[in-house]
């Protein structure tokens, strides 16, 4: 059975998505559970979305609608929620199979040193492009954020959306400035390991995971 405070969760986030116009046709909200995660259903929408309306599955599950995200949880033990989103200049993005970089500090500390586009929608591609970054384009539209909260998978997304719109507007106006490589690394590595560690913590007890 569902912890009603993940139901909640959920419930509250899918409701922030739609209210920043990230939503779209094939939105995915998930969190990790005792027993495995829980999902919105296959094709439903995330405006008004309830904790009634949410289904839980064991990570092995062979549901081929619910195969990435639980793979996602299996390859990731750290992370405990999993979003897929339609932001208008992401999906802009993820179409031309571009790569979102460092064009943004808070890009590089909560998202990694950039956002590329997989070669494919496949769920081992999508994994194997989540390594060691919280997000990646996907080919035909959208992003897969991922967080060791479900407030961390959320603000990822919101951070990735506030980069496509510079790197977008960058490129139309004469070319973006990234960061420096080796900065970009620190901030992420300072981001992660310590400045967000205790944060993630209490968010997390709140969350009910």
């Amino acid at each position: 059975m569902i912890d009603n405070r993940i139901k909640q969760t959920i419930a509250d986030y899918a409701a922030k998505i739609v209210a920043e116009g990230m939503n779209g046709k094939g939105d995915r909200i998930a969190m990790r559970t005792k027993d495995g995660f829980c999902v919105n259903e296959a094709n439903s929408s995330l405006e008004g979305l309830k904790g009634d309306d949410l289904v839980e599955l064991s990570l092995d599950t062979q549901d081929r609608e619910y195969a990435l995200i639980a793979r996602m949880f299996q390859k990731r033990p750290e992370i405990h929620a999993v979003l897929y989103t339609h932001a208008p200049f992401v999906c802009a993005v993820a179409r031309a199979k571009a790569t979102i970089p460092a064009v943004l500090d808070d890009m590089t500390q909560i998202v990694g040193l950039n956002c590329k586009t997989c070669k494919s929608a496949t769920t081992e591609d999508l994994v194997n492009g989540l390594k060691r970054r919280n997000s990646v384009l996907v080919p035909d539209g959208g992003a897969l954020t991922v967080g060791r909260t479900m407030d961390e998978a959320y603000t990822c997304a919101l951070v990735l959306d506030k980069a496509s719109h510079a790197y977008v507007c960058g490129s139309v106006i004469g070319g973006n400035k990234l960061i420096n490589c080796i900065e970009a690394k620190l901030m992420n590595i300072i981001y992660q390991k310590k400045y967000s560690k205790v944060n993630q913590e209490n968010i997390s007890k709140r969350e009910g995971e």
